[in-house]
């Protein structure tokens, strides 16, 4: 195999640096060379037009959709009553509703959700992924 390459290695590397230089130059033909300069101007500008104000009507919808989507995270590591090492995982979207995940004794876990910021007995370690998630929020505003 050593031989091989020895051999036709350079003819290899010639062979592959003309195929990408040729797909480059098709690649460059098909992107650049799509119109001619005798199009109309006025239909590319109403063309851009038209996506600009489609962007800005569907930029309340976006903003809507954002806040709901899971974005932020806060992670707490601490002991449980037992000694053992336990953690909390709040992971919430920009309205404060999501879910916390606590692992539990001998390597189980729990889920409950959040909404607006809170979650149904949570211990102060958990209500501490909560906050981080939360600061995390308030530092993008």
């Amino acid at each position: 195999m050593q031989a091989f390459w020895t051999d036709y290695g350079f003819y290899l590397w010639a062979l592959t640096t003309a195929l990408v230089l040729v797909a480059l130059i098709w690649l460059g033909w098909n992107t650049f060379a799509s119109g001619s300069p005798d199009d109309d101007e006025g239909d590319d500008l109403g063309a851009l037009s038209a996506q600009v104000t489609e962007l800005v009507e569907g930029t309340p919808l976006m903003k809507a959709s954002l806040g709901r989507a899971l974005q932020f995270v806060g992670v707490e590591r601490y002991t449980n009553a037992e000694g053992e090492p336990a953690s909390a995982l709040a992971v919430v979207n920009a309205r404060g509703d999501g879910f916390l995940l606590v692992s539990g004794a001998g390597g189980g876990s729990s889920a409950r959700p959040i909404a607006g910021w809170a979650a149904e007995a949570a211990t102060p370690p958990e209500l501490s992924a909560i906050q981080q998630a939360r600061n995390q929020v308030d530092g993008r505003r």
